[in-house]
């Protein structure tokens, strides 16, 4: 690896923290600013293309319900094992582990796979589809 490629994973790494803190904590503008301007998340039901399309999403009331019973609800990702692989001297692409806990406990898990692209000095990401491995019987996912 490269010195300049060490640089760019440390970058690379920070960016999907970054993204991942602002997606759990809905801040539309940050989870946004993550996405190139053209970048695409590929839900399973559902493709939402566009930073501006990606931010508005995100400003939506949440998809996961709200507890029943009306105690504080959470999800907390946590990103485990990822690689990167460089395809290019400004793009890359990425799987990366994640599990979500939240009030019950461990709750689903499963990965994304990014392709990312460094814009103006700034890595981002092009397109992210993320993809469910596993969903506790508790999970806040079947709440409502």
């Amino acid at each position: 690896m490269t010195g300049e490629e060490v640089h760019a994973l440390a970058e690379i790494r920070q960016l999907l923290a970054r993204c991942t803190q602002a997606g759990d904590a809905r801040k539309g503008d940050a989870y946004a600013q993550c996405y190139a301007a053209d970048g695409v998340l590929a839900l399973q039901h559902e493709t939402i293309s566009g930073r501006e399309a990606i931010r508005a999403w995100m400003k939506a009331p949440s998809v996961i319900p709200a507890p029943a019973g009306g105690g504080p609800g959470f999800v907390s990702h946590h990103l485990t094992t990822c690689h990167v692989d460089f395809t290019g001297p400004d793009e890359a692409t990425a799987r990366t582990y994640w599990m979500v806990t939240s009030a019950s406990g461990l709750d689903h898990n499963g990965f994304y796979v990014d392709r990312l692209a460094r814009e103006d000095g700034e890595w981002l990401i092009a397109h992210r589809r993320p993809r469910t491995l596993w969903i506790s019987p508790d999970s806040v996912l079947h709440a409502g």
